[in-house]
């Protein structure tokens, strides 16, 4: 990189969508936008900027259309890596999906004196609410830094302090919004921790940059795990968040993957499934025991209504179809382990119609125990699906073979 007295900025022109739009970067980026940015970065109110073409190539920008929506502000050794938010805020990701590429471009760069920033484009839409301020606290605590939060956003642009920190956020970003959910945060056990992202579309960019902050907030103690996973074509990650979260080095990138549990199923009469959990967690959310409503994530699991041990043994099923059932989410629900232990005893019964009950030949004392920590007496009828009643059916058919 050149020593250079002036600031300068080198911005490409042309965006992904820019010949079918008609909107290019110096349309967005006006002289008052890189003046404002200039001062708050260099402290001077001079510059120099050089609007180039898709073939450009420096040590900082591809020859490619400007991904990331990226301006680079070079002065004296630093280079300032700036992006910029999309004109429009009209649905989830549309504001900041671009985040993940430039952080991408920024943290593989080998240059020593670089710095990350974001400035807010006039744009329509809202991007105030609860689902865009998660995403830029999430910025924030991976090294973005902001030259012009709008004053509905003042004060509020905070890092994350933990990853439990960051678990806490999420959830009530969820209760708000259910649809937000592409990715779980999961904690198992002090300083574990499982990451369900999806890969598909949008998705993706939720999922790279909780993992950003996650891997910036890890602890040497803390374990994590990110399980890959969609139903669609697309199986990971782009390759270059790959490669900056294994060069980050505290985050281990599972794909979830149908030999591995096929072979699981073969050996064993159980199956811990990240693909089951990763259904679980579609279809009914963050984990809570459906029995008492217990929301302490490590003694929450998935438990099977039609007992993995029970598919397995049954010959008329390919190992396929065994995978399938064993998979399914609408074949689980979510159980403390008191419950889950009862449950796999049958010592907790479920009906048909959902209700709950236990065996009859326990002890008083036994019964008085269980209906002091079982608040629920009858499943939320949402959970009672034409499936569930299925499943249920199998469940006690075979339990007496």
């Amino acid at each position: 990189m050149l020593y250079r007295d002036i600031p300068k900025f080198i911005i490409k022109r042309n965006m992904q969508k820019s010949a079918q739009t008609g909107i290019y970067f110096d349309y967005l980026v006006t002289d008052s936008v890189m003046g404002q940015i200039c001062v708050e970065v260099t402290g001077r109110r001079d510059y120099d900027v050089e609007f180039v073409e898709n073939d450009y190539s420096d040590e900082f920008l591809d020859a490619k259309y400007n991904q990331g929506r990226l301006a680079i502000l070079q002065y004296h050794n630093t280079a300032s890596y700036i992006s910029f938010s999309d004109e429009k805020c009209e649905g989830r990701n549309s504001g900041i999906q671009s985040v993940p590429t430039a952080f991408n471009r920024f943290y593989s760069n080998a240059h020593d004196d670089k710095q990350l920033y974001f400035y807010f484009l006039p744009c329509s839409g809202n991007n105030a609410t609860p689902y865009y301020l998660f995403m830029y606290r999430l910025m924030k605590t991976a090294g973005f830094n902001f030259i012009n939060i709008p004053p509905s956003l003042s004060g509020q642009i905070t890092a994350f302090s933990s990853i439990d920190d960051i678990i806490r956020a999420r959830k009530e970003n969820g209760d708000r919004n259910s649809g937000n959910n592409a990715t779980y945060i999961i904690k198992n056990a002090p300083h574990e921790y499982e990451i369900y992202g999806k890969t598909y579309g949008a998705n993706k960019y939720d999922t790279s940059l909780i993992c950003y902050a996650i891997s910036k907030l890890a602890q040497p103690e803390d374990h994590i795990v990110l399980y890959e996973y969609n139903e669609k074509d697309l199986k990971e990650l782009p390759a270059a968040s790959l490669e900056v979260l294994n060069s980050m080095g505290n985050i281990e990138i599972i794909k979830i993957d149908d030999e591995i549990e096929r072979r699981e199923l073969e050996e064993n009469d159980s199956l811990r499934s990240p693909r089951f959990n990763a259904h679980l967690l579609d279809r009914l959310g963050e984990r809570h025991c459906v029995l008492c409503n217990c929301r302490i994530s490590e003694i929450i699991q998935g438990a099977h209504i039609w007992p993995v041990s029970q598919i397995k043994h049954m010959n008329t099923l390919s190992l396929d179809e065994k995978l399938s059932y064993a998979t399914d989410g609408e074949n689980g629900l979510w159980m403390c382990q008191n419950h889950h232990k009862m449950f796999d005893s049958n010592i907790l019964l479920l009906s048909q119609t959902g209700e709950v009950s236990y065996k009859q030949d326990l002890s008083d004392d036994d019964k008085d125990y269980i209906n002091s920590i079982t608040t629920v007496s009858i499943l939320p009828q949402q959970l009672v699906t034409p499936s569930y009643v299925n499943y249920i059916g199998l469940r006690y058919s075979r339990a007496s073979d």
